[in-house]
This record gives structure tokens, sequence and C-alpha cells, in this order.
């Protein structure tokens, strides 16, 4: 219990510390002081009709070409369907000497473990329920007499979700440092490509989600949000108990997700007259950085008290500020 308690005390600081293009090297290295094996491959993709889609697959202390050699069998290997029917639970395979796994695995299969050192292998897949985004990971060994145990199966499979957390915790701790504006208010976020299909989220953006599409499930976003996709502009969708801001981020799409508030209700102009009087602007201030009338600022105000039910200033910064 020491063991794996100070593995994940150093799983987290790695998440909010360590360059994404760094970061599963590191873990492995430190997962195999505290659970030996020789190598091993963490892909994350989505699961849809045809099953598990990865997006990336990286492979750690294996020769570059193992995952080419691979992708000419890897409709014949059956462990990847052994852990999509065990969602959340570690398989653990002798797949080299025990004869159950042998007749499952055809010639060129078994060449693939015999070169590249996979005689036993502890795999798990887990999803996210309703996201349907997935991760999974292999340790492997090479010598055919050092199988692992049941105590080794169970502290991978305890790890599991851990892994695929801090991992999705590292990314978006990048996206804070990569973006110009890391203040605004944020309940729960996603990543996704161009053409709306998720690659990364928080535990929150899908409650936000299915509180605004309660019949939603990704990777694949609803519609309405997919319209939001197209350009280089920041954007957002108000729907009616979720709003979702939309901004570029390198090729791929930032969601920032959160439940609807009475700000929501003000129009463009109204929130930029808000957002300059709840920061202390006068009316004539405001007026000339919108050039505008005085008096269209006043009537704007008074709108703006009414749609948000507050009567002075400092409830509406309050209300402004998401307190």
């Amino acid at each position: 219990m020491e063991a794996f308690s100070g593995l994940l005390f150093d799983l987290y600081r790695q998440a909010q510390n360590t360059p994404p293009t760094e970061f599963q090297t590191r873990v492995l290295a430190a997962v195999r002081e505290k659970l030996a094996f020789d190598s091993a491959l963490w892909a994350t993709g989505v699961i849809g009709p045809e099953g598990a889609t990865p997006h990336a697959i990286f492979v750690f202390r294996q020769p570059p070409d193992m995952m080419e050699k691979w992708g000419r069998i890897k409709p014949r290997d059956t462990l990847i369907f052994e852990a999509f029917n065990n969602l959340g639970r570690t398989v653990n395979a002798a797949l080299g000497t025990d004869p159950g796994w042998q007749v499952r695995l055809n010639a060129d299969m078994m060449d693939h473990i015999k070169r590249y050192g996979m005689e036993h292998t502890l795999i798990t897949m887990i999803a996210a329920q309703h996201l349907r985004l997935y991760t999974a990971v292999s340790f492997f060994r090479a010598d055919p007499d050092q199988p692992f145990t049941e105590t080794e199966r169970l502290f991978k499979q305890n790890l599991m979700p851990h892994l695929a957390e801090a991992w999705n915790i590292n990314h978006f701790a990048f996206v804070n440092s990569a973006r110009n504006n890391g203040t605004q208010l944020c309940n729960g976020r996603a990543i996704c490509d161009i053409k709306g299909v998720l690659y990364n989220a928080e535990q929150n953006f899908s409650g936000l989600m299915l509180t605004e599409w309660p019949d939603w499930n990704g990777p694949q976003l609803p519609q309405e949000l997919m319209e939001k996709l197209s350009g280089n502009s920041q954007c957002r969708y108000v729907g009616c108990h979720t709003v979702i801001e939309v901004e570029s981020l390198n090729n791929m799409k930032l969601l920032c997700a959160r439940k609807t508030s009475a700000i929501d209700k003000l129009s463009s102009r109204e929130h930029e007259v808000a957002e300059l009087f709840a920061e202390g602007a006068d009316y004539r201030a405001i007026a000339d950085t919108l050039h505008i009338a005085p008096t269209t600022v006043r009537n704007h105000l008074q709108h703006i008290y009414a749609r948000l039910g507050v009567t002075n200033k400092i409830e509406m910064a309050r209300l402004m500020r998401g307190d």
C-alpha cells in the first residue's frame, strides 16, 4: 500500500509539472520501479461502432518498427478483443506459454510476441461512459519464466484509472499554459478535432453535456456544437442549461463548458457595458470606450439590472466574476 500511495503521489505531481512530450516516459519509468516489466504500450482513442480506434499510441522500450509490424497483423490480435470485452479489468495473458492462448494466436502473432518480448502481458482498457473515450495500457515481459502474478495484476488494475486521469490532467495543464486567456470561467473542458470528435475531456464535461443533451453519447459532438467549430475565431454556444466556449488550439478545438447563468441573458452589447461598469468605469468612460451616448449607457444598465435581478454595482460585479 505504501508503494502504491507513493507512486500515485509521484504520478499526479508529474501530471502537473511534466511537459506532455515527456509525461508517459517518466510515468512508465516510475511504474517500472514498483512493478517490473520490460516494455509497454499506451494507447488512447475512441470507441465507435467498429470498436476501438486509436488517436495516439506511445511505445515504451520497444524498437520503432514494432508498431509498423503489429499494424499488419492487428486484425488477428485476439488480446485486444479480450481487453475490450473486459473493460476495467486487467487481463493477465501468458501469450508465449499458455496453451489456451497459443491456440487463439496464429503463427504471425506468435512470431511477433517472440520477436518483441511479449511472452507475458498485462493489458487494461478503460472507457469513459457517454464520452466513449478509452485508454489502454499494456506491460510486457520477455522472459517466459517470469509470469505476472495475481498481486501484480491487481496492482495494475487499481493503477489504471489513475494513469488515465493523470494523462488527462497533464494535457489540460499544458492547455492552460498555452492559452492567452486563462481566466475564463469553466466547469469542464474538452479537446476535439475540427470534425467534432473528442480527444480529451475532464470528468465534469460529460455531465454538462448531458444536462443540455440528455440522450447524447460521444465521441461525436452534437450538431449544434459542430456548427461552432469552423473558423479560427472564438465563439460560444448558449443553450438552455449549458454554455460552451469554443476556441482554436493549434489544429484542435478547446471546449470550455459551464452552467448557464443570468449573465447569459445579456446581449453582446449589454455584456460589454456590464463588464466595464463592474470594473469601475462610469457612464462617460463606458460611452467613450464603446462610442455610444451616455444616455444609451444608462438605458443599457437599467435593462441589465432588471435581467440580472441586481440592485447595485457590487452585486453585478459578483455575477460577472461568477461568484
